[in-house]
């Protein structure tokens, strides 16, 4: 029954974008083509969704471009730092860290209503080594892989988006492939609006803002006015390795996508004055049902955001202490009959004068685990590898930012000098991980960063079992210095 509530789901919102062509006619922008994903803007703004033909030109040929990051790092650990025996000269672990990326974008427009995006990146070392059978080498909690598996060896290089484009006489504009999905309006460290569709789990704390990876999917835009836009998206989820394969007519074999696992949202966006706000619903046969409200908006120099997440189940396996169970006397239950809320509050401020920013934002969590704490979570994961979850442990976060270029006067070089600080909190065991940095830049092309990572909290916290130097049993606080060499980075 499920599953036929799910078809006629899929059928719908299929229909939905097609009979939409009816829509109001509005004008747009180049960038809403082959620009970045969705952003949320001012009202008295032109949505980047909405669409203008006089502007989305044709190119006579195809565009390349990319960039080039090449840094060069040196970390030293103290893990633990505050024993009475640690040395300043005499490191726990040190190592280098070299990071050689490369990324080439391609953009097409043959046709002044069609065009290809594609962007492809490499990532040093260029050949990496898979485990062909049970064991599985990229997952850092499986304490040891069996080095009698047979390997392979493939280049390292992803196909990071591959998609086209295309609208239907400038009112309703689709985009199909791997793509970009980011249809939240967090710009903070906290984003579980974006997290439901984004492949790439994890958001650097360097740069809240950059891009998420996408799944394949289908995204239909609707601009019924100049603030108001209807979406509607088709995810079709990557199958597991172990799925099986149909063949095509060319003779390639593709792994099979039950339709049951594909998932499904829209969202209606509307815009009043300096604020925007948004509802959406998301649901999948195979996943937990959404519901989603989001609103951005500017007090003065504050650009202020925030994000809802109401979920009908979850996937996580909620631990908790078992005396039943022998030597680790934890065990797992999911519970899918229940409501969990998630949401997060946050804002950024920026002074061009003064070439300061400020980002702060808070998280609560209604999916953490609370029976058990980050050191016995852990043992249940090594345990039970099958039920690992990317799930915050905790049900407050806190996340600061501030950062400062041009520090120096004119006469000593203003844009030498520019320092930052990131701080990271799990409030609900009061552990986190502070770090502060300096930049120096020798010139365009060339700069050299001073840091220092330093976890706090108690044993079991969840900022020292994952905190710094990577170790899972860490006790005790710990201390980072890490020198990072920037050296010919660049676009192109």
């Amino acid at each position: 029954m499920r599953r036929g509530v799910s078809v006629l789901l899929a059928g719908a919102l299929l229909l939905a974008g097609a009979t939409a062509l009816g829509a109001q006619e509005a004008p747009g922008t180049d960038d809403d083509m082959f620009g970045q994903e969705e952003k949320v803007t001012q009202a008295n703004q032109v949505s980047s969704e909405a669409g203008d033909k006089s502007e989305f030109l044709k190119y006579d040929q195809t565009k390349i471009g990319g960039s080039i990051t090449s840094k060069l790092g040196f970390n030293s650990i103290w893990s633990p730092a505050w024993q009475g025996n640690a040395k300043l000269f005499k490191p726990d672990d040190y190592y280098l860290s070299p990071d050689l990326e490369g990324k080439i974008t391609l953009v097409a427009k043959p046709t002044t209503d069609f065009g290809v995006n594609m962007d492809l990146r490499m990532s040093w070392p260029y050949a990496k080594t898979s485990v062909v059978g049970t064991g599985n080498i990229d997952n850092p909690l499986t304490p040891k892989v069996d080095e009698s598996e047979k390997t392979i060896s493939v280049a390292n290089i992803d196909i990071w988006a591959l998609y086209s484009k295309f609208n239907w006489h400038d009112k309703v504009y689709f985009s199909f492939g791997k793509q970009p999905l980011s249809w939240g309006v967090s710009k903070g460290y906290f984003q579980p609006a974006d997290d439901i569709f984004a492949v790439s789990a994890v958001v650097d704390p360097t740069d809240t803002g950059a891009e998420r990876e996408g799944p394949i999917s289908l995204k239909t835009t609707v601009p019924l006015s100049v603030t108001k836009n209807l979406y509607f998206y088709m995810d079709i989820p990557t199958p597991s390795s172990s799925s099986a394969s149909a063949t095509l007519s060319s003779g390639n074999s593709v792994p099979k996508v039950d339709p049951a696992d594909v998932r499904l949202a829209a969202k209606g966006e509307f815009g009043f004055g300096s604020t925007e706000a948004a509802l959406a619903a998301f649901y999948a046969y195979n996943d937990y049902p959404r519901a989603l409200a989001m609103a951005t908006t500017g007090i003065g120099p504050w650009n202020l955001y925030g994000e809802a997440v109401l979920k009908y189940g979850s996937e996580r396996y909620f631990i908790k202490e078992d005396s039943r169970i022998p030597l680790l006397g934890l065990s797992g239950d999911t519970a899918s009959d229940r409501l969990y809320f998630t949401g997060t509050l946050g804002g950024y401020y920026t002074n061009s004068d003064r070439y300061l920013t400020i980002a702060l934002a808070y998280m609560y969590n209604g999916e953490a685990q609370k029976q058990v704490d980050a050191a016995e979570a852990l043992a249940y994961y090594e345990a039970n590898v099958d039920q690992i979850d990317r799930i915050k442990l905790g049900t407050h976060y806190a996340f600061a930012s501030i950062s400062k270029t041009d520090i120096l006067p004119d006469r000593l070089g203003s844009d030498k000098l520019s320092a930052s600080l990131i701080a990271i909190a799990n409030l609900s065991d009061m552990s986190g991980i502070v770090m502060p940095s300096l930049t120096w830049t020798f010139f365009d092309y060339m700069s050299l960063k001073t840091g220092v990572s330093f976890n706090f909290g108690e044993a079991g916290d969840e900022y020292i079992t994952y905190g710094v130097g990577e170790g899972y049993g860490a006790t005790k606080p710990g201390v980072a210095l890490n020198l990072l060499l920037t050296v010919g980075t660049g676009s192109f």
